[in-house]
């Protein structure tokens, strides 16, 4: 059986890098900030996800669950792994006969961007709440520190209003007209996935035993052997060409592993020496 070349696979485990930050991103700075929080396993949850895709920072802004909800064992529960983040938390309480929007909007000015989260903005006939898709957002590129604040409203109700306007860009999930309101953390999962996405160069695979991907070079041994057999079974002119672009789109249309690609090659290779030992060919 064919096998494809094994130097230049140890050449690309080498140079493998697992799921990884682009550097042109490396001066962000993200801050998720949970707005009036009322579920502390709501909480513990967004931990988990931002320990998931790399989200580090989490700031709880007058929640409603107190300081023992919030650090219970069952809260650490939900949290896994992203207990870490939890108990290094910026909780910031706020008297209740004190302003909320005032001392938010002044808490606010550290941030050089502030994103807000939306359910409504279907009809968009609320001015305030025009918004984009999180794959629609433009991930700002910096040579400075650039602070980016992540807004989510309350489970009861989502983002006032008054609190949306304090935003810079409002991002709405695409979902059914008929419920589009997520809970919290999904809500909050999904768009930290999205912008993990944008700002990082993923690649399949972990550990000592990555996914490496097959490219043209490595396919286009595979395709002279598809060649060979087609020129052996002697098929129509016409049809020769046709026959060669099906198998290609075919392989093209769908990523392979260099693995995949070693045991389709050999498997065509095999074809290839059974049909010149029949001897159906000139």
């Amino acid at each position: 059986m064919y096998n494809l070349d094994k130097k230049r696979k140890y050449r690309d485990l080498e140079k493998f890098k697992e799921t990884h930050l682009n550097e042109i991103y490396k001066n962000l700075i993200f801050s998720i900030i949970l707005i009036q929080p009322e579920n502390s396993g709501n909480i513990g949850s967004i931990c988990r996800i931002m320990k998931n895709f790399n989200f580090n920072n989490l700031i709880l802004f007058n929640p409603k669950v107190s300081n023992e909800e919030i650090y219970s064992y069952e809260t650490q529960g939900y949290a896994m792994h992203g207990k870490d983040i939890l108990f290094k938390s910026n909780i910031i309480e706020i008297n209740e006969s004190r302003n909320h929007i005032e001392i938010l909007n002044q808490y606010l000015k550290e941030f050089d961007l502030v994103l807000g989260t939306t359910a409504k903005g279907t009809h968009y006939s609320n001015l305030n709440r025009l918004s984009i898709f999180p794959e629609d957002f433009h991930i700002p590129i910096t040579e400075k520190p650039l602070k980016i604040a992540l807004l989510f409203g309350k489970e009861s109700r989502g983002l006032t209003n008054e609190e949306l306007l304090l935003t810079d860009i409002s991002l709405r999930i695409p979902t059914s007209s008929i419920y589009p309101t997520l809970n919290l953390s999904h809500a909050c999962g999904i768009i930290l996935y999205e912008i993990f996405k944008k700002i990082n160069f993923i690649n399949i695979g972990r550990g000592k035993n990555p996914v490496l991907l097959a490219d043209r070079e490595d396919r286009k041994i595979l395709y002279q052997f598809i060649e060979n057999i087609i020129e052996i079974l002697k098929i129509r002119k016409h049809k020769k060409n046709n026959a060669f672009i099906a198998f290609r789109n075919i392989f093209e249309r769908n990523f392979m592993s260099k693995k995949e690609l070693s045991m389709i090659t050999g498997f065509f290779s095999k074809i290839n020496l059974i049909l010149k030992d029949l001897k159906l060919y000139e």
